[in-house]
């Protein structure tokens, strides 16, 4: 090729660098919303960073992205990323690796997100039901209930699922689209529907390289869906 004559690192340095001249306007943005940008962050569009309350924080690990744009997304998303910690002493945490597009999160009391999640455009993940159910209490504007949520490493999450307080996603599960998660999902376990219950399985070893003959999940037993026990 042409460009053969051009030493490797030279040739790493010159495709880095529309990323490494994007750097202070990304460490700009996520500065002026209380947020510690970090080298290998991949911002597409402007995410939203809100932190309201005495001691609220948002607090991401190494290697983020979030796609704000539909540019680079095959679905397209229809907001930014919104992630949120609201309330006093409210934490979102978020791990390494983690992939998201065009999702809201948000954490009343505590969402812990692990390494390697992906959570697909229009995902919505909250520990809150934001105002309570009972309209004597609304209206003495009492806190709404809410419970921790957990999700731990390598869960997909689908697009538009949404994923509600007190729940914990196993290691390695995956949340088909349009779910809506009112319960604990097990490890690789598939959990779709509404509300969501588990239909099946990830087969341990089988990644999308393999053969095509090879299948991602298979279904569920009804003996297994029985031990629908979760994220001890």
């Amino acid at each position: 090729m042409w460009y053969s004559f051009i030493p490797k690192e030279t040739r790493r340095l010159i495709l880095d660098l529309p990323y490494i001249l994007s750097i202070p306007l990304a460490w700009y943005w996520c500065s002026s919303q209380g947020v510690r940008w970090r080298y290998g962050w991949r911002l597409y569009g402007r995410p939203s960073f809100r932190q309201y309350g005495p001691g609220a924080r948002i607090s991401i690990g190494e290697r983020f992205r979030a796609h704000s744009r539909s540019r680079g997304n095959s679905i397209g998303v229809f907001q930014e990323v919104i992630l949120t910690a609201w309330g006093k002493g409210a934490l979102l945490e978020i791990g390494d690796d983690v992939g998201m597009s065009g999702c809201s999160i948000l954490a009343g009391n505590h969402v812990r997100i692990g390494n390697r999640v992906l959570i697909g455009s229009g995902a919505l993940i909250l520990d809150t039901d934001a105002h309570p159910l009972a309209p004597d209490e609304r209206s003495r504007r009492e806190p709404a209930r809410s419970a921790p949520v957990v999700v731990e490493d390598d869960v997909f999450i689908g697009s538009r699922a949404i994923v509600l307080k007190g729940v914990c996603l196993g290691h390695g599960s995956v949340v088909g689209a349009g779910a809506v998660v009112t319960r604990d999902v097990p490890p690789l376990a598939v959990a779709a529907g509404n509300p969501a219950r588990v239909t099946g399985k990830v087969s341990k070893g089988v990644y999308p390289n393999s053969s095509p003959g090879l299948r991602m999940f298979s279904p569920i037993n009804k003996q297994e869906r029985a031990h629908d026990h979760l994220c001890e």
